[in-house]
């Protein structure tokens, strides 16, 4: 089963990707809109055919938007599930730093909170 990992934002969304039991970072796509999030998304989905997306769920006030973009995808009949990403993204930058990364590489910090919320997923199914 492949499996693609979301960190939604407003203006980027870091992806991850897993063929099995261990994610891994993918791309950081920029959206200009939800509409435009949706249309990559499922074109991604498409090319790399994931049998399901796992989004992070936020906390506050993206909260909304969020559960708006999980229902859009669902509506383009793709499969999808939710995954509290409570503190994924602070997470991931500890992790950035602990590994000892360059600050380049710490601009896919959207990324990594991607592949920490579907490792978080992949890690309650077995």
């Amino acid at each position: 089963m492949r499996y693609l990992g979301v960190d939604y934002g407003l203006k980027k969304i870091g992806l991850a990707i897993s063929q099995g039991q261990l994610a891994s970072i993918y791309k950081i796509v920029e959206v200009n809109s939800l509409t435009d999030a949706v249309s990559k998304i499922s074109q991604i989905v498409k090319d790399e055919n994931i049998d399901l997306v796992v989004v992070g769920m936020p906390e506050g006030k993206t909260l909304k938007i969020v559960k708006n973009f999980v229902n859009k995808l669902k509506f383009k009949n793709i499969e999808v599930e939710t995954f509290d990403e409570t503190l994924s993204s602070v997470n991931a930058k500890q992790l950035m730093i602990n590994l000892n990364l360059s600050q380049k590489e710490r601009r896919k910090e959207d990324a990594y909170a991607a592949a920490l919320i579907l490792q978080n997923f992949l890690d309650t199914l077995s």
